[in-house]
């Protein structure tokens, strides 16, 4: 297993992180006085801090290093994940489903389904919640150990326990309140630490064009090959996409994983609460400059015989997974590919804690 050495400033940066948010849950757990304050934070959240912890706290395993290793297999079809398969269904959430969610003063997903229906749908529903949770924390936990032996060489379950015990321990001092404040920090991480390596990616093929020159023709296109399944890498077709993705799988997701929409349950009013997943849209739709295009570039460097880039094996098999922290070694110095570390496990904390508050609240 190869390692990437980090200098001095890097451990610093990486240590005052997770400093800083047990920090945080320390210092937020003297404001932690009721279950209303666990739970929902207290109910006092601006729109502005429930809709940038709305998206932070998607922004875990799946979203960074999965769809960028994604990009890396099926080329630019992993966008309509985002624009197709987010956008409007986060609308429908904001628009038309948070009025009745909020009104209710219900404190889960689970909850408006028994007013709606009965006991049996809302214990239903929270069993199928609470192992749909379990299952996405198992990707947190591989994808922050992954970042971790990556980058340190340390073993698998060293790498687990570190991310799993603090993020357990910021979370269970002060519940919601203390995911929220530091999930907005991790935006802010994510976007600052990981935004570089698509700009320096360009920088170093030379443009956007050139980039997409160096693409396989299937690669390249988002619509153009979705008439014919077998033309595309996803195997797909439009109708797949626009009637699959966009309608049944977004809409289910966006508009009842709890995991997200307690961010907008912690607003302090009905607008506040039907604002939040909007304006977690504006920034959702910028995601793919992130994901995509380092996605893009990593295949752009993979064709070039003289680059020296390609991904991580494991056990014969390509772990497409290593393409995002590959690049942040490729090109961020001493210093900065602390940063970059930071950033990765900023995000996949944020989606850890997100399901952990859920889960004790469901």
């Amino acid at each position: 297993m190869t390692t990437i050495s980090l200098g001095f400033f890097d451990w610093l940066v990486i240590a005052s992180y997770f400093v800083f948010v047990l920090g945080i849950g320390y210092y937020l757990k003297r404001f932690t006085t009721s279950e209303n304050d666990f739970f929902l934070a207290g109910r006092k959240n601006s729109s502005w801090v429930a809709g940038l912890a709305f998206l932070s706290a998607n922004l875990g395993a799946l979203e960074l290093l999965g769809m960028t290793g994604n990009t890396f297999k099926y080329g630019m079809y992993v966008a309509h994940f985002y624009w197709i398969g987010a956008i409007p269904a986060m609308l429908f959430l904001g628009i038309y489903m948070m009025p009745f969610y909020y009104s209710s003063k219900i404190k889960s997903i689970p909850g408006y389904l028994k007013l709606r229906f009965d006991e049996k749908t809302r214990v239903l529903n929270g069993i199928a919640f609470a192992i749909m949770t379990l299952l996405v924390s198992g990707i947190n936990l591989y994808a922050m150990a992954l970042v971790l032996r990556t980058f340190l060489g340390w073993d698998w379950d060293v790498s687990m326990w570190v991310s799993a015990v603090t993020v357990a321990v910021y979370v269970t001092m002060s519940g919601l309140m203390s995911a929220i404040f530091t999930e907005i920090i991790q935006f802010f991480l994510i976007w600052f630490g990981l935004f570089l390596v698509a700009i320096l990616g360009i920088g170093e093929i030379g443009s956007i064009t050139e980039i997409m020159n160096r693409l396989p023709e299937s690669f390249n296109t988002l619509w153009s090959t979705s008439a014919d399944a077998s033309q595309n890498g996803m195997e797909v077709t439009w109708p797949a996409i626009v009637l699959g993705l966009g309608f049944v799988l977004s809409f289910g997701y966006w508009t009842t994983d709890f995991l997200v929409v307690q961010r907008a349950f912690s607003a302090k009013d009905l607008r506040s609460a039907r604002m939040t997943p909007i304006i977690a849209s504006f920034f959702k739709m910028a995601i793919p400059f992130i994901v995509i295009l380092t996605g893009l570039t990593a295949i752009a460097l993979s064709k070039d015989g003289g680059s020296g880039f390609t991904l991580l094996t494991d056990g014969g098999q390509v772990n497409y997974d290593s393409a995002l922290p590959l690049l942040i070694a490729r090109y961020y110095p001493t210093g900065l590919i602390g940063l970059g570390v930071t950033a990765l496990l900023a995000g996949f904390m944020a989606g850890q804690a997100g399901n952990i508050s859920a889960f004790n609240t469901v």
